[in-house]
């Protein structure tokens, strides 16, 4: 599975796909997911148990964690906020030259990083599900790059959108209370109706909401699979993944021989 702006491997721990940085920002940022794979199995959804198994590839930096919550919040990439500290957040901001790493944790829901480089470079990760994309955690992300990097214009930030359940997987009954608000606030061409059911597009969703930020669509990469569909690649909480999860790792490049 190759997309543009994403590379696609394997090793020991299991499926990686890293997120394939522009030449201006390559030497500073890295990001990458660790899809089903031994160490996933093992972890179970833990990043301490990750950190455990993988810290010492990465010259055991500290990693910032948050407990996701299908919230809003972002934090920083700080010292203070490294495991075993556990804020509720479901996003991580980072400057270039923050030594500790950031992770999110995912089974259907949606990595976004976004990324730019005016001013002093910077990224953000973020964990954007159903719950998190009504409340527009991207848009909340890219107001975040805009108020600390005033220089910053979104047509000159990149966005990265990661599998995670697709629109033929994901439906919500007519009935629940969160179908009538995403019907206000998906845009048209994200919905579709089965039935007693609403089936929603999320990833498409967020590429709507970068673009109502003034992204460029051809900024925009993503990783166009089915996490549900492709659970032999990837682990899904609907196909029956109740604790494994697929693990999002990212962080200043240059400083991953810092100890």
């Amino acid at each position: 599975m190759e997309f543009k702006g994403f590379k696609t491997g394997k090793d020991e721990s299991g499926i990686i796909i890293e997120m394939v940085m522009p030449s201006i920002l390559e030497e500073t940022f890295f990001a990458k997911l660790y899809a089903r794979g031994p160490l996933g199995d093992a972890a179970e959804g833990d990043p301490a148990a990750v950190w455990s198994s993988l810290g010492q590839t990465y010259h055991g930096r500290p990693l910032v964690a948050p407990h996701q919550v299908h919230g809003v919040r972002i934090i920083e990439a700080s010292e203070e906020e490294v495991l075993p500290q556990r804020t509720e957040a479901d996003g991580v901001f980072i400057s270039a030259g923050s030594r500790p790493l950031a992770s999110l944790r995912f089974a259907d829901c949606t990595p976004v990083v976004i990324a730019g480089a005016a001013g002093s470079p910077w990224m953000a990760i973020l964990h954007s599900g159903f719950r998190g994309t009504l409340q527009n955690i991207a848009a909340n992300a890219v107001r975040l790059a805009l108020a600390r990097r005033p220089s910053q214009r979104p047509e000159e930030m990149w966005a990265w959108i990661g599998p995670a359940i697709g629109r033929e997987c994901y439906s919500r009954r007519r009935e629940d209370p969160t179908t009538a608000l995403a019907l206000k606030s998906f845009s048209a061409e994200n919905i579709s109706e089965s039935g007693c059911c609403f089936n929603f597009d999320i990833k498409g969703q967020i590429v709507s909401q970068l673009l109502e930020t003034g992204l460029i669509y051809d900024r925009i990469y993503m990783y166009d699979r089915c996490t549900c569909c492709h659970n032999d690649y990837f682990y899904s909480y609907r196909a029956g993944d109740e604790k494994k999860r697929i693990f999002l790792l990212a962080g200043e490049a240059k400083n991953r021989n810092l100890t």
